[in-house]
């Protein structure tokens, strides 16, 4: 009997989230508009919401949702324009974004600097342009936004200008007799074939796996004890920082290791820790940023196979932020009715089945809203915030809202400033050689 009570108040509650009324959830509905204007009209429903929110995480379902990349740009306004955000993060080379705003104080171009740090599938498209110019516009001011990185990953070319030299000045300072040794030699061979390395083939990466990497690792852990030794100011959290993340990306290519998750939420905490008074804004994939991230299930079981159960194995750097921080971060994921999306071959997104979160979302007069989480049970709406394949679980237990765009449109690139960075299309996958050659002559 009570295994049959168990079953029945099981299938009821099913049953009663299954039916979950559009009336129920309208009235929590912010309207965002139309994401290309500068109308803020209803924006001002975020200063409650946010209220007490230090951390704001903004996600993206494949990066390949141009409509996504408006979206994040007209809300980063907002946040930084009537919140107080003061720092927006990439998921980008911890190392290459501190450099690229170093620059961008010293006079360079926001578009040249961004292009180099920032991974190129932001900012080399032309959806990106608009927080160019707002940063370009705001960057002498009393209230510029920051840009900085928390990826371990080195993210593009200005890595390779300028890591090295930059790092042995350092050091020189620390302790002269590192940067003559021959493991510092091995270091920088190392690194100069991580910064060489090409996605267009297993070169660069087989070579990598045959240079002892583990040699390298055990050395920068030297070098960092040596820095924590020395100063505990900004300048070596910031080489500490680097120099970790430096590890764990040649250690994810050589090893096979999977530490990126667990070193970007360690960068993010070092950024709140060198800017204790700043709050931020994050930029980068929602599958990055999910919490509870063990509680996810994709419902293709082609999918489960191809990530290879992936959340169900690794935490992500949702889980290590929202752990430590609470309430004070705020993680936003973004879904999408019907559209195109894809940013080396378009990819359709078909409208959605009535079971569906986007199905519900859908039934709002409103074409781009953001939809607050936590108050509703979705547990049997299946949704698509993840790669726009559908999950199973529910979408409210990983995130605190999501950010519905009823059509959506591919990125497109910027061309000539990607083939002014990347004049050899280095570091970009073979099928887009084509599209950029073509581009080039129609820009």
């Amino acid at each position: 009997m009570k295994t049959l009570l168990y079953t029945f108040i099981l299938f009821t509650s099913q049953l009663f989230s299954q039916n979950l009324d559009f009336k129920d959830i309208e009235s929590s509905i912010i309207n965002l508009g139309d994401v290309t204007d500068e109308d803020f009209t209803g924006y001002k429903q975020l200063d409650s919401l946010l209220q007490g929110v230090e951390i704001v995480m903004l996600g993206e379902q494949s990066h390949g949702e141009g409509t996504v990349y408006e979206t994040k740009i007209k809300l980063i306004k907002y946040l930084h324009k009537n919140l107080g955000f003061e720092i927006l993060a990439f998921e980008s080379g911890f190392y290459d974004c501190k450099k690229a705003w170093d620059l961008i104080e010293q006079g360079e171009k926001v578009d040249i600097a961004l292009a180099e740090s920032v991974f190129y599938l932001w900012s080399t498209t032309k959806e990106f342009r608009p927080l160019v110019k707002y940063i370009e516009e705001n960057k002498n001011t009393n209230n510029s936004l920051q840009i900085l990185g928390f990826d371990s990953q080195f993210s593009g070319s200005i890595s390779e200008k300028y890591f090295l030299d930059d790092l042995s000045n350092y050091l020189n300072e620390v302790d002269s007799l590192i940067v003559e040794t021959d493991k510092w030699k091995h270091l920088k061979n190392s690194l100069d074939l991580l910064f060489d390395f090409n996605f267009h083939g297993s070169v660069k990466h087989k070579e990598i796996k045959k240079n002892n990497i583990q040699l390298d690792t055990v050395f920068i852990n030297n070098i960092i004890k040596k820095i924590e030794l020395y100063n505990n100011d900004i300048a070596s959290k910031f080489w500490i920082a680097s120099l970790k993340s430096a590890k764990v990306h040649l250690s994810d290519l050589a090893l096979n290791t999977n530490l990126r998750d667990q070193q970007m939420a360690d960068n993010l905490i070092r950024i709140k820790e060198m800017y204790p008074n700043k709050k931020i804004i994050c930029w980068g994939a929602t599958s990055h940023f999910l919490y509870n991230s063990k509680s996810v299930e994709m419902k293709s079981p082609i999918v489960r196979v191809l990530l290879g159960n992936y959340y169900k194995s690794h935490l992500m750097m949702g889980d290590y932020i929202k752990e430590k921080y609470k309430s004070k971060v705020f993680t936003i994921g973004f879904t999408a009715y019907q559209g195109n999306y894809g940013l080396t071959r378009n990819k359709k997104i078909k409208e959605p089945k009535s079971n569906t979160l986007e199905y519900l979302l859908g039934e709002s007069e409103y074409d781009n809203f953001l939809m607050p989480l936590l108050e509703f049970d979705f547990n049997n709406y299946n949704s698509r915030p993840l790669g726009n394949y559908y999950m199973k679980n529910d979408i409210s237990n990983v995130m605190d809202a999501v950010i519905f765009n009823r059509y959506m449109k591919r990125p497109r690139f910027d061309s000539n400033l990607f083939l002014k960075i990347y004049p050899d299309n280095k570091y970009i996958k073979p099928e887009l050689e084509t599209e950029l050659k073509m581009l080039r002559y129609v820009d």
